[in-house]
């Protein structure tokens, strides 16, 4: 094989695939495990003994095996028919693959440096231990226990907790199946049967990865990977947090970038021919962590003028979820980088980190791209989006076990250092921006952008348009911008799009999956076609029987059956993608003939779907995680701060905002819209009273996913009417969920809150007291006829104490103290003649309300929520 930088990515990929299928089978020495002859003999040369005398990190056997078994699927390869086994090259697949812990040559050493770089120098235990205690919950599992031990959650070990959540063993999907659960007892973990179910599914789906092309196959086999193996523990010794995928995919980037660097710079490195071992020179830095951040995001989709913009909010998150995806997808696959998409360790919420080799074309063509993408990010977008790329290299010394930076001086020497440092790179580019667009063209730059005169405004953004730079909606005299105009189309055919095709090749050169499609969006040179689910029923359909798609990536959203609708392309790659929010609230009219359709704003407010007269009060709501930044920074203890914990943190995150978020809407489908879900953001619209009780579900089922409190997420609503400006209730949400990240509680804590009706409670406690005071308002106002007029009567008394509160310590105010007796002489004399019920709730009132001011401001946000529950319409 001419290209060894292939062959080692694979088997870097596949290095540890021996120990999903070791705990699927039985032990070495069972007659009835599924092991050959030639993979036992072969334990001799690849496998360390241990103290005891027998043979440890017997995983690389079932490697081999591995290997073996799929030997007729391998060998369809053309690529890897001569490479497989032995024979006459000591480099073949297999033994690189294998030979991870006994390394024979210097390539196979190279496998073994990035499996240690993966997992933060070789921190592990220096030989396996047939039992040990487990670290996290106690528990001795006994000999077995690298087949009980189940991936314990990444969020057990933020901030230095002790938690013992724990996952099951299940393919990846988004429907919740998969939530960790504590674990106190051997029951609570996995087993062989369990193991043996999930591989076996792993396997025939590994027949149907395509085998017309390396690249194509090695790309799905990545998504694959993702499928079966991100429930399963990397290392049951003391790597039980993070994932068997996250390794596997970071050691192979890894190992890419290594051997990338290696192959031109070899006197860098020095081999030790009696050990066996490869050391890196110090001063050298083989790998970069590239880092990408788009500026502008918040603002270009909130900036909409026009209330008839769901469908363009839609599509213009959409449109920034494509963006970056098409910026990897130049980076990976320029002719002087060719990576992959598993050398992305993160992407989501509008940034992206990935591993790339240290070398002079790299680097020029790292450069070259940036420049490229930010004059036409320029071009289409004038300042509005802002693309910032740097890079750091680096390497693991393996003498210290520390990370060194390339010009940077830290006193910690460690991941979370080199993420602050690229950090500060990305905001010094932000700090420079528009750098490369004035190098290129300083006059056009400074050029007016405004038209002046009598102009076309857009519709929907307002802003002005150039002749020739709008179209008029359904042959009227409103013109929306050709931008808006395509993120209309975008946000339209994204609610019927399940098959999202990225054409790798020259765009000119796919004409042919431009007549066949949903929807075309062709963004910095990157095209992506879509299409929906019909097309996978009918095995006759149009596009799969394209054949002229070749180097293309079919990814499928949200479903991970992935392999389901194969093309007739060449060189074509599957995987799928997680969305937050490709489905919205439908129209569905009474008369068939019409077409379903999105519902607007105005629809999505009502009680009655009908029924306009039922319309009531809309709803924007914003949240995100609370300190995630430094959850990555510091987070991490420094015995697991590794990039494959890293990834499994990350991957972690998308899975809950990008997937899981779909789940819990479904409850909300006809009333609540996700408008953009990315990397820990949330904004969504709807029905104010359904937006709260979403945001309430979001919190409670992220605390049920970390398993903890102090991981938070805090949000902010705003409540609004059904006309109100949606980029001003965006700045207003914004405003509410700042003010709920100021909260600060001695008992409570800090942040973990939710700002909504212009007062901020924390999650914890005082949001569901304020919901059951909401609901016994309701309750009794509504079936023991006790009157309204005590809400707007709290609401004052609660109104004149934050008066006294705002004003306290200015010279010449004298506080008004009258509502405390106005308080207790208003509820005295309203209690008279009234239910026992009514009483009895009136009489807590007034015993808890003066305790603390604090619980005033809460009653008067339950009869604030009350009065508006009751109210019900505009």
């Amino acid at each position: 094989m001419e290209n060894k930088r292939d062959l080692v990515y694979l088997a870097a990929l596949l290095h540890d695939i021996g120990k999903f299928y070791q705990r699927a089978d039985k032990g070495f020495s069972d007659k009835q495990a599924q092991l050959c002859e030639y993979s036992k003999q072969l334990a001799n040369d690849i496998c360390p003994v241990n103290d005891a005398g027998r043979f440890g990190y017997q995983h690389v056997v079932w490697t081999n095996e591995f290997f073996e078994k799929v030997q007729s699927k391998l060998s369809k390869l053309n690529d890897l028919k001569e490479n497989l086994y032995e024979k006459n090259n000591e480099d073949c697949l297999a033994n690189l693959a294998c030979n991870h812990h006994k390394p024979r040559t210097e390539l196979q050493a190279i496998v073994t440096m990035a499996d240690w770089w993966s997992a933060g120098i070789d921190r592990r235990e220096s030989i396996e231990k047939d039992e040990a205690e487990d670290k996290v919950t106690k528990i001795n599992w006994g000999k077995t226990r690298y087949k009980q031990i189940p991936l314990y959650s990444i969020f057990n070990n933020i901030k230095a907790s002790n938690g013992k959540h724990a996952f099951p063993l299940e393919p990846i999907n988004i429907t919740g199946k998969s939530f960790p659960k504590e674990i106190t007892t051997k029951d609570d973990g996995v087993s062989q049967e369990k193991y043996k179910v999930l591989w076996d599914k792993f396997i025939e789906e590994f027949e149907k990865l395509p085998s017309d092309s390396l690249s194509g196959f090695t790309e799905s086999l990545i998504y694959l990977l993702k499928k079966y193996t991100w429930c399963i523990p990397s290392n049951t010794m003391d790597m039980a947090n993070v994932s068997l995928f996250d390794h596997l995919k970071t050691t192979a980037a890894f190992a890419d970038c290594i051997y990338s660097y290696y192959s031109q710079n070899t006197n860098d490195f020095k081999w030790n021919n009696t050990d066996k071992r490869l050391t890196l020179n110090e001063g050298k830095y083989p790998v970069i962590l590239l880092g990408c951040d788009i500026s502008g995001i918040q603002k270009f989709i909130y900036n909409i003028a026009s209330r008839n913009a769901a469908t363009s909010l839609k599509g213009r998150s959409f449109y920034l979820q494509l963006m970056i995806d098409s910026i990897i997808q130049r980076i990976i696959s320029h002719q002087d980088i060719q990576a992959t998409i598993g050398h992305v360790v993160y992407s989501s919420g509008g940034k992206f980190y990935m591993l790339l080799p240290n070398t002079e074309k790299v680097k020029v063509a790292i450069n070259e791209l940036y420049t490229m993408i930010e004059n036409e990010i320029w071009n289409e977008h004038k300042g509005k989006l802002i693309v910032n790329l740097d890079f750091i290299p680096f390497a693991y010394r393996n003498n210290t076990k520390e990370i060194d930076c390339e010009g940077v001086d830290s006193l910690k020497k460690d991941l979370g250092s080199l993420w602050k440092a690229l950090s500060n790179k990305l905001t010094e580019r932000k700090n420079q921006k528009f750098k490369n667009v004035l190098k290129s063209d300083f006059e056009t730059f400074f050029e007016p952008q405004a038209c002046g005169g009598e102009v076309k405004v857009c519709a929907v953004t307002g802003e002005e348009l150039k002749k020739g730079d709008y179209v008029k909606i359904n042959g009227t005299a409103t013109v929306i911008s050709n931008a808006v105009s395509e993120q209309i189309k975008l946000g339209n055919a994204l609610k019927n799009v399940d098959y999202l095709i990225t054409f790798k090749g020259d765009e000119a050169d796919s004409n042919y999956l431009s007549n066949r499609l949903k929807h075309k969006s062709s963004i910095i040179g990157v095209a992506n076609y879509m299409f929906d689910d019909s097309e996978l029923a009918d095995n006759e359909a149009d596009f799969r029987k394209i054949t002229s798609a070749d180097v293309s990536r079919l990814k499928r959203i949200n479903n991970t059956e992935f392999l389901a609708a194969p093309f007739k392309g060449q060189r074509v790659s599957y995987g799928f993608q997680f969305y937050g929010g490709n489905k919205q609230a439908e129209y569905k009219p009474k008369d068939k003939k019409d077409p379903i359709r999105d519902r607007t704003f105005e629809e999505l407010t009502r009680k009655v779907f009908d029924d306009e007269k039922t319309e009531t009060y809309f709803g924007v709501l914003r949240m995100d995680v609370d300190g995630l930044g430094e959850i990555f920074i510091n987070g991490l203890s420094d015995e697991h701060k590794t990039f494959s914990a890293y990834a499994t943190l990350s991957s972690a995150l998308d899975w809950f905002f990008s997937g899981y978020l779909n789940t819990i809407r479904e409850k909300y489908k006809d009333n609540v819209n996700i408008l953009y879900s990315g990397g820990d953001d949330v904004f969504a619209v709807g029905r104010w009273d359904l937006l709260i009780s979403f945001a309430e579900d979001v919190r409670s089922e992220f605390k049920r996913y970390v398993g903890r409190d102090d991981i938070s997420i805090s949000a902010g609503i705003t409540i609004v009417g059904n006309k109100y400006p949606i980029a001003k209730a965006a700045e207003l949400a914004g405003i509410a969920e700042h003010a709920a990240k100021e909260f600060t509680s001695v008992k409570l804590g800090s942040k973990n809150a939710i700002n909504f009706l212009g007062q901020t409670v924390s999650w914890k406690e005082e949001f569901d007291w304020v919901k059951s005071k909401k609901n016994e308002f309701v309750s009794l106002i509504n079936n023991y006829e006790m009157s309204k007029g005590i809400l707007h009567r709290l609401m004052l008394f609660a109104e004149i104490q934050a008066n006294n509160k705002e004003n306290e310590g200015t010279i010449g105010f004298a506080p008004d103290l009258s509502y405390y007796w106005n308080a207790a002489y208003y509820l005295k004399r309203f209690m008279e003649k009234k239910p026992d019920i009514v009483v009895s709730f009136c009489e807590n009132i007034k015993t808890i309300m003066f305790k603390d001011q604090r619980n005033l401001e809460l009653i008067a946000l339950a009869a604030r929520w009350a009065e508006l529950e009751i109210k019900e319409l505009l």
